[in-house]
């Protein structure tokens, strides 16, 4: 059994229903990992309260700051399988905080996740005491305070120290090392966490937040099974870019069978073999009204695959492109990274600037442009101003029928810099020269004006 979506209403930010898709897995690399975007404050870690209160043993109580006055001062969260039944978790009465599960066909003991917070520090010394992971699962609630220390995790390393072979073959895949680690016990009783590093000893305290991480992460994951619904927020934390990147690849293997469910503010995180096998790319959004789940559609994970193995214009979808997810709007679309580099050229000239921010390096020729355009407005990015060549008007006019909500603008000549005449192509105008050093003053005042159009759309 797998879970399809989890839909929340009135969850501190949800003032209306939003709901979430699900990666499913299906044997293929990816397939299960669902993978949650966007900006500060727009929701991320909401969703991973939602999937720990509905998974959670006892009935949660809902603090009167985590209920939305604006959906009835009440929370709403649904979880359904793929089958078509649901668990109901809601507040009893309105205005209150205590809550009631209502089975639809889905009962309790069938939802049981592991859910990950970010902060993931605990004390440095603790006592005996052992949880096997269903157990860890029913003793993990909703603290009453979001950012509370981790605590009881230091029951689960005396059962990861039964395991440490299986545990120690999958760290290394991410560290690219075994750490050298036991628990041991200080003469005042206590236990606590022990490493040797090449001889030098630390406890849990001294050792680093990073390793730490990746050590509630790897137990998140070692014993898991088949089915098993995992959810981690922010994992990049304290992590270094090159072990982010490894823990990605670990999440792709174990999401072949598994869902696995990361919110992220790291781009390193996002995977376009996972999109293509089915797993999903969500975006929260805060606006007005409330957050909002924005999903890419499979029909835009269709158009945009070619991109993926473009071997002229790799960097389509590449790292700098991934960025976009986790930027609050604002949106500036060009060709190709001549025109990111010149553009932002003219600008530092100039002394001007423009109220967005470049789409990585350009979308790789205008005939990419829309493919861009409907990933974005998937994931409900509101203000996207397009520049292209002159050339391209017939373009832009199509683009614009196509995308009224977007703003779309030539600049005056065929290229954003100079080519110089070489055989069989003629000379062409760009707004700078080939060197990148000179503005060409007879575009002047045209330039002005585009610039001025972007800013005030974008403001």
């Amino acid at each position: 059994m797998n879970f399809s979506k989890i839909e929340i209403l009135g969850l501190r930010g949800f003032s209306e229903k939003q709901e979430l898709d699900l990666g499913i897995p299906n044997e293929n690399i990816g397939s299960g990992l669902t993978v949650i975007t966007g900006p500060n404050n727009s929701g991320k870690s909401t969703i991973y309260e939602a999937f720990r209160a509905i998974s959670q043993n006892s009935t949660p109580s809902f603090t009167e700051g985590r209920r939305n006055k604006n959906a009835g001062d009440k929370v709403e969260i649904t979880i359904s399988n793929n089958n078509g039944e649901k668990l109901l978790l809601k507040t009893t009465s309105s205005g209150g905080s205590e809550t009631d599960f209502e089975s639809q066909g889905l009962e309790r003991n069938n939802v049981k996740f592991y859910t990950l917070p970010s902060r993931r520090t605990f004390s440095p010394f603790f006592h005996k005491g052992e949880n096997d992971r269903s157990g860890f699962i029913d003793q993990s609630q909703l603290p009453a305070v979001r950012g509370s220390d981790y605590n009881h995790f230091s029951y689960r390393l005396f059962t990861i120290q039964k395991n440490q072979k299986t545990f120690n073959e999958i760290i290394s895949k991410v560290l690219g090392h075994i750490p050298n680690w036991k628990i041991d016990q200080n003469d005042n009783g206590q236990y606590y966490l022990k490493f040797n590093f090449n001889g030098s000893y630390h406890n849990s305290d001294g050792s680093g937040e990073g390793l730490l991480s990746i050590f509630t992460i790897i137990d998140a994951l070692y014993d898991s099974k088949e089915d098993d619904l995992i959810f981690i927020d922010e994992p990049e934390l304290s992590l270094h870019p090159s072990v982010q990147r490894k823990l990605l690849d670990l999440f792709l293997d174990y999401s072949r069978k598994r869902q696995i469910v990361i919110s992220t503010h790291s781009p390193y995180f996002i995977s376009w073999s996972s999109v293509q096998n089915g797993g999903k790319i969500v975006r929260t959004v805060r606006e007005q009204n409330g957050t909002k789940i924005f999903l890419l559609k499979e029909e835009t994970v269709k158009k945009i695959s070619p991109s993926v193995s473009n071997l002229n214009n790799p960097h389509i979808l590449g790292l700098d492109a991934r960025e976009i997810f986790f930027l609050d709007d604002k949106i500036l679309l060009v060709e190709g990274q001549e025109d990111v580099i010149f553009l932002k050229r003219i600008l530092e000239i100039k002394n001007k600037s423009m109220n967005g921010t470049f789409y990585g390096w350009g979308v790789g020729g205008s005939t990419n442009t829309s493919k861009v355009l409907e990933m974005l407005k998937d994931l409900g990015f509101s203000k996207i101003a397009v520049i292209l060549d002159n050339n391209m008007k017939v373009l832009k006019d199509s683009l614009k029928s196509q995308f009224p909500d977007y703003f779309f603008v030539t600049i005056p000549t065929d290229d954003i810099r100079e080519k110089k005449k070489t055989k069989p192509k003629p000379a062409v105008e760009g707004l700078i020269d080939f060197e990148g050093k000179i503005l060409n003053k007879k575009y002047d005042s045209e330039f002005e004006i585009i610039l001025k159009d972007i800013n005030s759309y974008l403001t």
